[in-house]
C-alpha cells in the first residue's frame, strides 16, 4: 500500500490531486487545502520541490543549490501574504560584472551595481570614454520599467490579450516602450540607444539565457526572454532568497500540511482516466 510521507495510508478519493510538487504544485496544494478541500500531492523524486528544492551538490561543501532560485523575483509578494509564508528575498550589492580588455591589451570590468549608481556611472564612462552612454542606459530603464509597470499587475489575473493591452497604453512613454519590447525585435532598441557593443550585449543577455535567439529574431522569442527577466516585482530587479529556496519549499509544504495537504513522494503516475465529474490515477510506487 502506498503511503503518505507522514506514513498515513493514501486515502482512495481526493477533492484534487496534483501531479508534481514543483513551485507551481504546491501554491496550488496550499492554496486549495486552505480553501477547504481534500488534497493529494505526487511527486516522483525522494523530495518535494521540483526544480524549485534546495540539493546538495559538493559533497565536500556544506552548501546547497536550487536550479530555480534566481526566478525567485517572479514571485508575487501577494501569493506569500496571502498564504502566510514567511519567506523574504535579499538585495544583492552587484546587478552584473563584465570582464574586457582594453584596446592596449590591459584587462577591465563592466561593474553595475544595485546600490551605488556612482559606481555604475564611473564603470560606463571608463567603458565608452563619456557619460552618455549612462544618459542613454537611463532611457533604456525607463522604457523597461513603463513594461514593467503595464505587465506585472496582471500576472495573477486571466491572461490578458494584445488587444487590452494595447488599450491600456496611457503614455507616449508606454506606447514607446511597447513598440520597443513587443512591436519589433529587441536588437532595433539596443542599437538605438546602446551605442557601446559590449554594452549591447550585457543587455541582450536577459533575451538570451535559455533559449537560442538572436537580437533580430524574428519570432521575438528573445523579447518574451527578456521581458520575464527585466518586469519582476515591477522593477526587474533579482534578488536571493534568504535561507535559500529550501525556505520556500518548506513554508509552502508547511502551510499546506497545516490545512491538511496530503503528500507522496517516490511515486509514478502511470494513467490518467478523465472522466465527466471524477478522473482516476494509477499510481505505482518505486517498488
Amino acid at each position: 500500500m502506498i503511503q503518505t510521507t507522514l506514513g498515513k495510508e493514501l486515502k482512495i478519493r481526493y477533492d484534487a490531486v496534483i501531479v508534481g510538487s514543483g513551485h507551481n504544485g504546491l501554491v496550488a496544494a496550499a492554496y486549495l487545502s486552505r480553501a477547504g478541500l481534500s488534497v493529494l500531492v505526487v511527486e516522483r523524486q525522494s523530495t518535494l520541490g521540483g526544480a524549485t528544492v534546495s540539493a546538495r551538490v559538493f559533497p565536500d561543501f556544506d552548501a546547497k543549490l536550487s536550479r530555480y532560485s534566481y526566478l525567485v523575483s517572479l514571485l508575487p509578494q501577494q501569493i506569500l501574504d496571502e498564504l502566510e509564508i514567511p519567506f523574504t528575498t535579499l538585495r544583492r550589492r552587484v546587478a552584473s560584472f563584465t570582464p574586457y580588455r582594453k584596446s592596449d591589451g590591459s584587462h577591465a570590468g563592466l561593474l553595475l551595481s544595485n546600490v551605488d549608481e556612482s559606481v555604475s556611472k564611473q564603470s560606463l564612462r571608463e567603458l565608452t570614454g563619456s557619460d552618455q552612454a549612462w544618459r542613454d542606459y537611463q532611457m533604456f530603464l525607463e522604457l523597461q520599467g513603463a513594461m514593467a509597470n503595464i505587465v506585472w499587475p496582471t500576472l495573477l489575473e486571466p491572461l490578458k490579450s494584445k488587444e487590452w493591452f494595447q488599450r491600456r497604453l496611457a503614455t507616449t512613454h508606454e506606447v514607446e516602450a511597447w513598440n520597443a519590447f513587443v512591436e519589433q525585435p529587441l536588437g532595433r532598441v539596443l542599437e538605438k540607444l546602446i551605442a557601446d557593443d559590449l554594452f549591447r550585449g550585457v543587455l541582450m543577455t536577459d533575451g538570451k539565457i535559455g533559449v537560442l535567439t538572436h537580437p533580430h529574431d524574428e519570432t521575438l522569442i528573445q523579447n518574451r526572454c527578456f521581458l520575464y527577466h527585466v518586469i519582476g516585482q515591477g522593477t526587474g530587479e533579482w534578488r536571493v532568497p534568504k535561507g535559500g529556496m529550501g525556505a520556500l519549499v518548506e513554508g509552502l509544504v508547511d502551510t499546506a500540511s497545516l490545512h491538511g495537504t496530503d503528500f507522496c513522494v517516490n511515486v509514478l503516475v502511470e494513467h490518467i482516466e478523465c472522466g465527466s465529474d471524477d478522473h482516476t490515477l494509477t499510481l505505482r510506487d518505486a517498488d
